[in-house]
């Protein structure tokens, strides 16, 4: 069933249905994505005792990446993923936090499975829960870039419930702003996933992260050589593929 011609992309949704075999990735290859959170983080100026918000968590897999004394609060809309990452389950549409209560929001990769009205009504909460001063940081891929294809078009084929996801462009910021929630900064950077040295390791790690399964290893590697730059580069050991995602800073008045 793809879910997007049935108007159903909802993240909690596709995550009920792949969530495990997500997770599979993550813990196949742990270090993977290490220079996107680490980008992430980079985003913002995180201090000892500040109150961290990660939603959606996934496997709760950004604690791991922050060395501060700070306190970290993952919230999941997706059950399976809640489960996974013993994290607090909740909606876009109301976050089960106090008023004023946190210092930094992330989200990280998952705004394109959120549709316009839950988009809507998370900016309002995400107001309403930081502090005065306190940041929102939304990352996710851009539209028209080598990533939007990959996932678009590529995985959109060959993944049985489809990916159609809605990527920033360049109004993103603007368009979410709330009355209190003002666009700070816009940053896009680019960075490799690095695997292993083993090839098949490498391969299975893409198909269980985008739900591949409806092409077979062979044409997996054909169109991660032809988009993603998948190899392994000169000097280095392992094969890696270049990804970029665009992150969008928000601060509260």
């Amino acid at each position: 069933m793809n879910l997007y011609e049935d108007n159903n992309f909802n993240y909690s949704e596709i995550f009920n249905k792949r969530g495990d075999d997500y997770h599979s990735a993550m813990k196949l290859i742990p270090s993977a994505r290490d220079y996107e959170f680490n980008s992430l983080l980079n985003q913002v100026d995180i201090k000892d005792n500040m109150v961290i918000v990660d939603v959606p968590s996934g496997g709760n897999y950004l604690s791991k990446y922050l060395k501060n004394d700070v306190t970290v609060i993952p919230l999941e809309t997706s059950e399976v993923f809640a489960k996974i990452g013993d994290s607090q389950i909740c909606d876009w549409s109301t976050l089960p936090l106090k008023d004023n209560s946190a210092d930094i929001i992330f989200c990280c990769a998952a705004f394109h499975h959120v549709v316009e009205n839950d988009r809507r009504k998370f900016m309002n909460e995400a107001s309403r829960v930081l502090k005065s001063n306190g940041k929102l940081v939304i990352a996710d891929v851009k539209l028209g870039t080598s990533i939007d294809e990959f996932l678009n078009q590529f995985v959109d084929t060959y993944n049985s419930l489809g990916h159609n996801g809605e990527f920033m462009d360049d109004d993103f910021s603007n368009t979410y702003e709330t009355s209190t929630l003002k666009a700070d900064m816009t940053n896009f950077v680019e960075f490799p996933w690095v695997f292993t040295d083993s090839l098949e390791d490498s391969i299975t790690y893409l198909k269980l992260m985008f739900g591949i399964d409806k092409a077979d290893e062979v044409s997996i590697l054909k169109e991660a050589k032809k988009i993603l730059n998948f190899g392994k580069k000169e000097g280095h050991k392992n094969f890696s593929i270049d990804w970029a995602l665009n992150y969008a800073v928000f601060k509260n008045q």
